[in-house]
């Protein structure tokens, strides 16, 4: 079965790198407060970020005089993902979220599901009963028998995870852009599958 998604997971966050630690993480803590409500100025509920890593990383570089590494700063990264709700507003979020944490900005990437898969998971199981009940009648005519009724049946489903797209992962530019970020939701797929064994009469 095949389904529109209407829920985006988007990974973004910020990094800062300075000459200090105290001055990357000033620096990182305000641009995430900017992104923060940012997000939620787009419709993004609280319960609807969350941090998935922080890092303090010392940034080194190699002295060939001193033969040697040294510290040439230190890198803070902090990165969110947040769960889009209406999915035509997702390119608006992203802008905004931009513009907000300017050139400290990164976007990692962007996922889409569909947030209540029951619907489609029912029909899937329907589907592929019908079609092994169609099959197994096929090969029982085919054999000249009569089938009986049903005396094992099993099920698998697969249910995809958000489908991520990284070709936006990039720095991102502190000037809006002039014209809203276009995303396309496209399709995904539910399978089920399901195996009968029948009695024959």
């Amino acid at each position: 079965v095949k389904a529109v998604p209407d829920v985006a997971i988007l990974s973004l966050g910020i990094e800062a790198q300075e000459a200090s630690v105290a001055k990357a993480q000033a620096e990182a803590a305000t641009a995430m407060d900017k992104v923060m409500a940012a997000l939620k100025s787009g419709g993004v509920a609280d319960k609807d970020i969350q941090t998935q890593s922080f890092n303090i990383q010392r940034v080194t570089r190699w002295d060939d005089d001193k033969q040697q590494e040294i510290t040439i700063g230190y890198r803070v990264t902090n990165t969110v993902t947040a769960k889009i709700r209406t999915i035509g507003k997702v390119g608006s979020v992203i802008d905004t979220v931009v513009s907000a944490g300017g050139d400290f900005t990164r976007i990692n990437n962007i996922g889409v599901t569909v947030d209540d898969l029951k619907p489609y998971q029912e029909q899937a199981r329907q589907l592929a009963v019908s079609d092994a009940a169609a099959k197994a009648k096929k090969l029982a005519d085919t054999a000249g028998v009569k089938l009986g009724k049903p005396t094992y049946i099993s099920e698998s489903s697969y249910v995809p995870g958000p489908i991520y797209r990284t070709d936006m992962m990039a720095k991102a530019e502190a000037a809006p852009a002039p014209v809203e970020t276009p995303i396309s939701p496209g399709e995904i797929e539910i399978t089920t599958n399901v195996q009968i064994a029948y009695d024959i009469e």
